[in-house]
């Protein structure tokens, strides 16, 4: 049987979307896809809707996000057909805002939210949620879904390093069992970014690379370093033109910004813990997180030189340590994927396309 692989956005329904992305660059999605085809089984990418026989899946992994946010709203309550349809199913929570989701999902359950959100139409007339308008869209089917995933009656996916205390995701999104996949590999791989560099010297500033506005964040924080900003329009921050330059350029500063998630020491991935890693520099976020990996929570900013050597490479032999490899995320997936499916084929290898690359991740 076969896997689908499918969900809300572009990104985990189809294999060109990186083509019409403003960001080009390798997705969670087709480094998952790209594992499993180059090891012989068989993935359907693509959209579902309401009516179509799914008899021929034998798993089906399914992003969620948000109610509500355009991002997802095309594809959401078709992405629930899915999962009502195939009996085997992972809940691939690709995005990190997963209370958001979850606060989306309970609200969804009152029957007036349900039914104005049904009912929502663009100012052309268009459903605002896609597939409310097919006939064999059912309400019930549907709800019973969004109980179940609130409830976590389906096993996760997450991408997330080894490190970290998965019990923090669990206490959101409920399900028993949470299967994580470390993409750093592959995503080092998409831009030739080597494990090993010289290091050279550093500035004692902070460096926060991003498309959104974390200024607040960082205030809170009341740091004495310089900040210097890149990729935030809303901020004038200069632009970097690829993830090597954001690579590159953090091996320039001694202190790498990482603005907290809600769900910090949980190791969900970021890649800019490697990056930092890599370069022996000092990624700051949350002290849940440096607790998580078993290091002092301390003020760098106080630290000299020596000290601030010290430190960053306890951090990066740390963060390091954790790192998989190709070869370790090819049999994590395929772990995965045979534990949670049923009489899955394997066939020859299939050949798999990588995302020029362009343009960075943040």
């Amino acid at each position: 049987m076969k896997i689908l692989f499918t969900g809300c956005t572009s990104k985990q329904t189809s294999d060109d979307a990186w083509k019409r992305a403003r960001v080009k660059r390798i997705d969670d999605s087709s480094i998952i896809c790209n594992s499993l085809r180059k090891q012989g089984y068989v993935v359907d990418r693509r959209t579902v809707s309401w009516g179509d026989d799914l008899s021929e899946y034998g798993l089906a992994i399914v992003g969620l996000g948000q109610f509500g946010s355009n991002n997802y709203s095309g594809e959401i309550f078709n992405a629930l057909y899915a999962i009502s349809q195939v009996k085997n199913v992972l809940v691939f929570h690709e995005d990190w805002k997963i209370d958001g989701t979850i606060k989306s999902f309970t609200t969804m359950l009152d029957d007036a939210v349900m039914e104005k959100s049904i009912t929502k139409t663009w100012s052309d007339g268009r459903h605002f949620y896609g597939g409310v308008d097919n006939p064999n869209f059912d309400r019930q089917v549907a709800k019973q879904v969004i109980q179940n995933v609130v409830d976590g009656k389906y096993n996760a996916l997450i991408p997330a390093f080894d490190w970290g205390d998965k019990e923090k995701v669990r206490e959101i999104i409920k399900s028993e069992n949470i299967y994580n996949v470390d993409l750093t590999p592959y995503v080092l791989d998409n831009w030739n970014i080597p494990t090993k560099v010289q290091v050279g010297e550093k500035k004692k500033k902070h460096m926060l690379a991003s498309l959104v506005d974390h200024s607040p964040w960082v205030r809170r924080n009341k740091l004495k370093w310089d900040v210097d900003y890149y990729g935030a329009k809303s901020l004038k921050a200069p632009q970097l033109a690829s993830e090597t330059d954001v690579f590159e350029k953090c091996g320039e500063y001694w202190s790498i910004l990482c603005p907290e998630y809600p769900h910090a020491g949980s190791g969900w991935f970021r890649i800019r813990w490697i990056y930092a890693a890599i370069q022996q520099s000092i990624l700051l976020s949350s002290p849940k997180d440096l607790e998580a990996l078993g290091l002092e929570v301390t003020n760098i900013e106080m630290m000299n030189e020596d000290q601030l050597k010290e430190y960053a490479t306890k951090q990066s032999e740390k963060v390091l340590s954790y790192m998989w490899s190709k070869d370790d995320f090819d049999k994590k997936i395929k772990e995965i994927v045979d534990s949670n499916g049923n009489n899955l084929t394997i066939g020859e290898p299939q050949e798999t396309k990588a995302p020029i690359k362009i343009a960075s991740l943040f």
